[in-house]
């Protein structure tokens, strides 16, 4: 019986309490009603005469005993009350907004914590609370202000110093953002999460150079699975798939049977020409891949690009006994193209239906296979109907389709194809950059570029767009600041591509740069030495500078390695003039 003494007790305290507190009500509370509108934070602070701290602890219980049980209506109504006993609760100040954004009246808990900060601007906790919900209703001005009002009272508040950062960028106030954050290499040069966001923030504001320090400094302080998975990406981006496949290299070194980063250095071998390696290493996997079915349609992918028919054919016959699989049709299809079978690749192809994970493929092959038998209105049929039909159409049919008109010289047909997929698809990058191609090709430069503009719009890191506007700016002899700024986006992109080289020496060629533009031109030339078009601008450079027979030499090599006539007899005309 002596174990049931306390449970009496504070049975008989808690109605002594409400008996004592509350005396004005005859009735113990009733089940909570819908809850009224939340009342403000009363702006004066409560006398010691108007405080109930009994009733307002009794409601508090109340309240957070119905918000266990998630009656978050009667939980509510409960914190209210106990703010009615005591306006400077501050246990139930606290908790009510919290319970609003359970509820999702993120607006209700804003407004609260709002008055909440006029009443204790000291108050960090409900600040960063706001801070949080601004964010995630799009209002970044005001999460900033609050972050920055932060700092000024936790100046070595690191996380808010993060985040004030990282809003900052999302702004495209790279400087701040930078600025902010270096704060916190003073005090710790080697701090992991500082140096991240630094290198994020070079990526943003298109200092790639910078970044791939940073991540090269952080890997060798803290080397770790996700940060190495983030360089992967970051390298690939760029195109330096040398140092991608080292970096996944640098994974399997600690787990040999890691599968996504095995398959990354196979994709990273592949891109560097190291075929052999990769295959070796799609063996390897093979022997430990929960699905060695993938392994060997991968392997047939690697065989077909080396030529190696009869391996790759074997291997997706295997496979085809075993079950159905469209990657191993559309690869029998690859297989029977290359040896001239086009009948028997059709074949393959027309087994490839809707809803298949290679049907968009199949089509585009089919496509090329008809055009190539001369059954051009068959292959446009083909595409028609799809277009056609809502539920299968796709952005990727309408380049298609807008591309055998091109290639039947039918441009008008070609635009109207495009334009209307626009329509459909207003957002889709790729659309807009083959139209912008076919306005060039229309000699309708003044829209190509307005369609590029959109491209870059719809992706700021968009190469061959970026690429394309720098470029024919530079022709144009207009716009050549921006030309220079397009185009150091582009390389600092991609650093190994020549014809982005070109394009930056021929801007420097019309800014009159002329060092410059030879220096580029030269790399230019080592990554793409059979591109007549960069030899023709470098003999215009060499011409600018005086040296007429390196000019006439570079011309010579442009008609040698050009099989357009009427470039060759540009060029001539151009060796005839230095004469």
């Amino acid at each position: 019986m002596r174990n049931k003494k306390p449970l009496i007790f504070l049975l008989l305290l808690s109605m002594q309490i409400f008996l004592t507190s509350c005396a004005d009500k005859k009735q113990s509370p009733a089940p909570a009603p819908a809850p009224a509108p939340v009342p403000p934070i009363p702006a004066v602070a409560a006398t010691d005469e108007s405080r109930d701290l009994s009733c307002s602890y009794f409601y508090f219980l109340w309240g957070t005993h119905a918000e266990s049980n998630k009656k978050y209506s009667e939980a509510q109504e409960a914190y209210e009350k106990a703010l009615i006993c005591d306006p400077d609760a501050d246990f139930v100040l606290r908790k009510l907004p919290v319970l609003l954004i359970k509820m999702e009246k993120q607006h209700a808990a804003a407004q609260w914590l709002r008055e909440a900060i006029k009443k204790n601007p000291s108050d960090i906790e409900s600040q960063l609370l706001l801070a949080r919900l601004d964010v995630n209703s799009g209002n970044t001005d005001e999460a900033i202000q609050i972050y920055e009002k932060i700092l000024e009272l936790a100046p070595d508040n690191n996380t808010v110093r993060l985040r004030l950062g990282y809003l900052y960028s999302q702004q495209g106030r790279y400087q701040e953002g930078e600025k902010t954050i270096k704060v916190l290499l003073t005090k710790d040069p080697d701090s992991y999460f500082a140096l991240l966001y630094l290198a994020r923030l070079a990526i943003q504001s298109g200092d790639f150079n910078t970044a791939a320090t940073l991540y090269e400094k952080i890997l060798t302080l803290n080397w770790s699975q996700d940060l190495v998975y983030e360089m992967t990406e970051f390298y690939g981006m760029r195109e330096q798939y040398q140092r991608v496949e080292e970096l996944y290299a640098s994974i399997l070194k600690q787990e040999p049977e890691n599968e996504r980063a095995a398959l990354g250095r196979v994709h990273a071998l592949l891109l560097t020409g190291k075929d052999k390696d990769a295959l070796a290493e799609l063996a390897r996997i093979r022997t430990f891949s929960s699905k060695p079915t993938n392994i060997d349609l991968i392997s047939s992918r690697v065989f077909i690009r080396t030529k190696n028919f009869d391996k790759a054919n074997a291997l997706l016959e295997k496979i085809l006994t075993k079950k159905e699989s469209s990657a191993a049709r559309y690869m029998l299809a690859v297989i029977r193209y290359e040896n001239n079978k086009r009948e028997a690749a059709l074949a393959h192809l027309r087994k490839i239906t809707h809803g298949d994970e290679e049907f968009e493929n199949s089509i585009v092959l089919q496509t090329k296979i008809l055009s190539d038998l001369k059954r051009t209105p068959e292959a446009i049929t083909l595409v028609k109907k799809l277009i056609d039909n809502p539920s299968r159409r796709q952005p990727l049919y309408f380049n298609l389709l807008a591309g055998i008109y091109v290639n039947q010289e039918q441009l008008a047909s070609g635009h109207e194809i495009l334009k209307k997929g626009i329509e459909l698809y207003p957002d889709n990058v790729q659309l807009f950059f083959e139209y912008g191609l076919l306005l060039e090709q229309e000699r309708r430069q003044n829209e190509a570029i307005a369609s590029m503009e959109k491209v870059i719009e719809l992706q700021p890191d968009h190469v061959e767009a970026l690429n394309y506007l720098g470029y024919t700016w530079a022709e144009n002899n207009t716009q050549l600041e921006k030309a220079l700024e397009y185009i150091k986006k582009a390389i600092a992109l991609k650093p190994d591509n020549g014809y982005i080289l070109d394009s930056l020496g021929w801007v420097y060629f019309h800014m009159g740069e002329l060092e410059k533009a030879r220096t580029e031109l030269e790399k230019a030339l080592t990554l793409e030495p059979k591109d007549p078009y960069i030899h023709e601008h470098m003999g215009d450079i060499y011409l600018a500078t005086g040296q007429k027979e390196k000019a006439r030499e570079a011309y010579r090599q442009a008609i040698e390695m050009s099989k357009d006539r009427k470039m060759k007899e540009k060029m001539q005309q151009k060796i005839d003039e230095v004469k």
